[in-house]
């Protein structure tokens, strides 16, 4: 796919760069691995991504949106882009671009509305639920194979040798018995035989488990190779399961799979065991105890004894010594040391004598025996985990499968993050009309606790309002004039990218262009010309159109600017296919040159905190009162004496004469 969705040149530095995941990263669009690509910028990335999506959905990319309304679009994504867990959720969003064909957006909005309904359906603890183990919904990664050191395969054959030789772990060719102690080393020891080895007695004795050479394979001994990606996705893959639990999903693969690995969870009865720290503990307490019943024994010696001991201390003083020691002491000595071996056996879970009969004091443990204890343990616990990985490698069969179901919840991730976004505001889904645009409770997505309005343009359903399809909105600074162009541009977009839309109703035509030009933010010109090379073609053009544009009178003066804008609407309104709404401050003027419809919203007064209050419902075919005189007032009751005389004469100079 990747040859088919961007240059040669690019294709290649991705592939240079991802190797055999770069096809992947394309069929999962995930765009966050391309921006890291040295060289591929987001625009390119976003592009290739794109390409991919049409492959994948049939779906053509369209680009409908023009100049500012290009920037508004991203500022939805980003908040759609809150809503999903994983990246590949937030990555989904990138492709919804706004289109105008019909029957791809009424497809992306029955999507929808099943994403809001199956929201809807969830409980409140479901959701949560779900929503925590999204978050831990972490990529399928295959981990790097590691050399097992803990384990070796012997053989007396050298075909067989060099048959079973890999990269896993060691493989000992054995040609004499004296090569035989180089095993020891090892926990887990594998012999491969054939119908006529040579050293098979001596191997089967060295060895914890054999395989005839013609049934060998090397998953046999290394049953890793097909549980270790489980392992290294146990999170992800409980996650999986615990959603599906959640939602009522009853999945048998899926259960064998979590079941299989807490059974490789479970540590191995000796795992934890501190050898040393035990014989230790029991030495301590051996010696205390030999003290304590060594001061409390009255033991005489008799004369013969001592005599006897005498004479053989000439030849053999520690013989001597041993044979003069009372059977009373010997019995003690036998009796705790018997008491410590138990003790040892009973806390390891195996039985043990590190403990020797021979009398010595200190009493202490022999090393040899020991060691040998140790070695013993870490065999035992080796073929516990190795028997334990064996019972579960049969899980290495569902692997594709865990995969699909990782896909399919990435696809359940975007689907609750459009079903929670529409079931936070309310939203609902867009109809559509032929020339116009209206709704009802529409609500602006980045103004914290906005105020619900309704606006119409064009021919809808909705019989407040004209049917105009140029309108012209005037009316107080800070009132919500932009806010409204946005809250418009808000709507469209999301009706064109086939989603609900924040308003109770909303009727619109699907456009080939969206054009939104924000307020200039230089007067020069520069400014002017750029802006007039912009608006001619968009006059001209008999494209079915939306055009926002904000006091676009900024660009020059105030009376060659009235006329430029009427000029302008007035063109624009020659065009059946287009509906314009126009911010501006000169809507007297603009309304005796044109007969586009003026709208207004008006500031009422100043609350106790002299704070400017506005009703941000434009009122149709009404100019809207402008607020200076108000922001006069505001610092006029704020101000001092001295200062408040200038106010009060400006404030006078209000009024009508």
């Amino acid at each position: 796919m990747l040859e088919e969705v961007t240059s040669p040149a690019i294709a290649g530095r991705i592939r240079k760069y991802y190797g055999s995941q770069a096809e992947a990263i394309i069929e999962n669009l995930e765009i966050e691995k391309l921006t890291e690509v040295p060289g591929l910028g987001k625009k390119t990335a976003l592009s290739i991504l794109r390409k991919a999506y049409e492959l994948k959905t049939g779906e053509p990319f369209q680009d409908i949106l023009s100049d500012d309304a290009q920037n508004v679009y991203e500022d939805i994504v980003q908040i759609l882009q809150e809503y999903p867990c994983t990246i590949y959720g937030k990555n989904r969003f990138l492709v919804y671009y706004p289109v105008n064909n019909r029957e791809i957006i009424e497809n992306r909005l029955e999507y929808s509305k099943n994403a809001l309904e199956f929201v809807q359906s969830l409980t409140d603890t479901q959701l949560s639920k779900v929503l925590d183990n999204l978050r831990n919904l972490k990529p399928l990664v295959e981990p790097a194979h590691k050399k097992f050191r803990d384990r070796v395969m012997a053989t007396d054959s050298v075909d067989v040798y060099t048959d079973i030789k890999n990269q896993y772990c060691d493989v000992l060719l054995i040609e004499d018995p004296s090569d035989l102690m180089t095993l020891d080393q090892y926990a887990l020891v594998f012999f491969i035989y054939t119908g006529d080895s040579p050293l098979y007695e001596y191997l089967l004795e060295k060895s914890d488990m054999q395989f005839f050479s013609d049934d060998f394979t090397l998953d046999l001994v290394i049953p890793e190779l097909e549980i270790d990606r489980f392992i290294h996705n146990a999170q992800t893959i409980v996650s999986i399961w615990e959603i599906g639990d959640t939602l009522g999903w009853e999945d048998e693969r899926l259960t064998e799979v979590k079941e299989s690995l807490s059974l490789l969870d479970i540590k191995t009865e000796h795992a934890a065991i501190d050898v040393d720290r035990i014989v230790m503990d029991v030495e301590k307490s051996l010696n205390t105890q030999f003290d304590t019943a060594m001061k409390e024994q009255q033991i005489e010696l008799k004369g013969n004894d001592i005599l006897s001991m005498m004479q053989q201390m000439q030849t053999d003083p520690l013989s001597a010594l041993k044979k003069s020691i009372p059977n009373q002491v010997i019995s003690l000595f036998d009796s705790l040391i018997s008491s410590a071996n138990k003790t040892v056996s009973e806390r390891i879970g195996m039985e043990t004598e590190v403990f020797s009969l021979e009398l010595l004091y200190p009493i202490e443990a022999d090393e040899t025996r020991v060691e040998a204890l140790k070695d013993e343990l870490r065999k035992t616990e080796a073929l516990k985990e190795f028997h334990a990985k064996r019972n579960v490698a049969r899980i290495g069969q569902y692997w594709s499968y865990i995969v699909e179901q990782e896909r399919q919840l990435h696809e359940l991730d975007f689907k609750i993050a459009l079903g929670r976004f529409f079931s936070d505001l309310t939203m609902n889904a867009p109809q559509f009309v032929e020339h116009g645009l209206s709704f009802t409770q529409g609500l602006n997505l980045l103004v914290a606790h906005p105020q619900p309005v309704k606006y119409k343009i064009g021919e809808t359903p909705h019989e407040f309002g004209t049917t105009h399809r140029i309108a012209v909105l005037t009316g107080a600074n800070s009132g919500g004039k932009t806010t409204l162009l946005e809250t418009i541009l808000h709507l469209q977009i999301l009706a064109q990218m086939g989603f609900f839309v924040p308003a109770q109703e909303y009727y619109c035509s699907l456009f080939e262009e969206i054009l939104y030009l924000k307020k200039p933010k230089t007067q020069d010109a520069g400014a002017f010309e750029s802006t007039l090379t912009k608006l001619i073609p968009l006059a001209l053009s008999q494209t079915k159109k939306l055009v926002l544009i904000d006091e676009l009178e900024a660009i020059t003066e105030p009376g060659s600017a009235a006329k430029i804008i009427a000029s302008f609407l007035n063109f624009l309104s020659e065009n059946a296919q287009t509906l314009c709404v126009l911010v501006t401050h000169l809507g007297k003027e603009i309304s005796e040159l044109t007969t586009a419809r003026v709208d207004g919203i008006e500031a009422t007064g100043l609350d106790e905190q002299l704070e400017l209050q506005v009703d941000r419902q434009p009122m149709f075919c009404k100019l809207g009162k402008s607020t200076p005189e108000l922001i006069v007032e505001k610092l006029y009751r704020k101000s001092s004496q001295t200062e408040k005389e200038v106010y009060e004469r400006i404030l006078h100079d209000f009024k009508p004469s």
